[in-house]
Formats: C-alpha cells, structure tokens, sequence
C-alpha cells in the first residue's frame, strides 16, 4: 500500500513539474512503459481545445511523411482497413476506454477479416484524447512500439478512424496492413 502512495505522490509531482515547466500549448509525456500505454499531462488551454474533425487524406499524407523520412515506402488509404479501424473506435469510445481487443475479444487482425480484408499483417494503433491526428502521430512517433508499427517495411496500406465517447473524448485507430496475394 505505501508503494503505490509513492507511485501516486511521484506522478502528481510529476504532472505539477511539467504543467508549471513547460509553455500553455505543450505537452508533457511520461516514458511508454507497459504495454505501449503513454500517460501525457497537457496545459488547460489544450485541455480546452475543440477535437479536431478526422480528415483520412490528411492523415494518409502525414502518415506517408513519416513513412518517407524514415526510409520507407508509402502506403495507401484502404475502405476495408479503415473500417475495422472505424469497429475499434467505436467500441473504445462506447466502453470509454482504450485497448487493441474489441469486445468480443477479436484483435486487429480479425476486425481486417470482418471488413473483407485478407490480411497477411494486420497491426494497430490506438489513441486516446489527442485533439487532432496531427497530435496522435506526434505521440506514436515517440512510443517505441508504436513507431515500429508506422514503420513496418511490408505495410502498404492503412485504414484511419476516429470516434467519440459521451463525454466527447476521442478514441483514435490507425490499422496498418499488407493483404494476402
């Protein structure tokens, strides 16, 4: 019991330190740690921001960037992929809580399935909170496990969807595939 009022002590001062040390727009970003999961403390003002609407021709362009400036090969918008993204997010923001298993217990590669895809990869990753893709990609650049995935030399498609729980949290899902020949 005394560990964990440590942990708790050492994060609030770690939340206070970063909201007091750094400018109204930024963010302060714990290490990824278990499981790629991410703690991020934002200022009020960002707190207050409007979420902004998903555009996938824009996300599919900053998403080819970072394929590009790291070396590898661009990828396309994908109907299929985009759905099951669209499935995660969905089920992430009616349960209010991020995860890669749906609720059925299926996974990335069986929500590709569903949507028709025959996926020979199928990865995902999920975001909570971020008030535009810009601001998830910024995040997944910086966590280890899922910059791999962004990253994967056989991806050549994606699918992009993003929705919105009660209280107007966004729940973010970028699905990354290559399909069976």
């Amino acid at each position: 019991m005394g560990g964990m009022g440590v942990i708790k002590r050492s994060l609030l001062a770690a939340a206070l330190i970063g909201m007091v040390a750094t400018p109204a727009s930024a963010q302060w970003r714990l290490p990824c740690l278990i499981g790629g999961y991410c703690i991020t403390f934002v200022s009020p003002e960002y707190a207050a921001r409007p979420v902004q609407p998903l555009n996938p021709a824009a996300a599919l362009a900053e998403v080819n960037a970072f394929r590009t400036k790291n070396g590898r090969g661009l990828v396309v918008l994908d109907a299929r992929l985009t759905k099951a993204a669209a499935m995660q997010s969905e089920a992430q923001a009616k349960r209010s809580r991020i995860g890669h298993y749906g609720p059925d217990g299926s996974r990335p590669k069986d929500r590709a399935a569903r949507a028709g895809y025959r996926a020979k990869i199928a990865s995902e990753n999920a975001a909570s909170g971020q008030k535009s893709f810009s601001d998830v990609m910024q995040s997944w650049a910086g966590s280890a496990g899922h910059r791999e995935n962004l990253l994967r030399p056989q991806v050549t498609a994606i699918g992009v969807a993003m929705a919105k729980d009660l209280g107007g949290r966004p729940y973010w899902t970028l699905v990354l595939g290559a399909e069976l020949k």
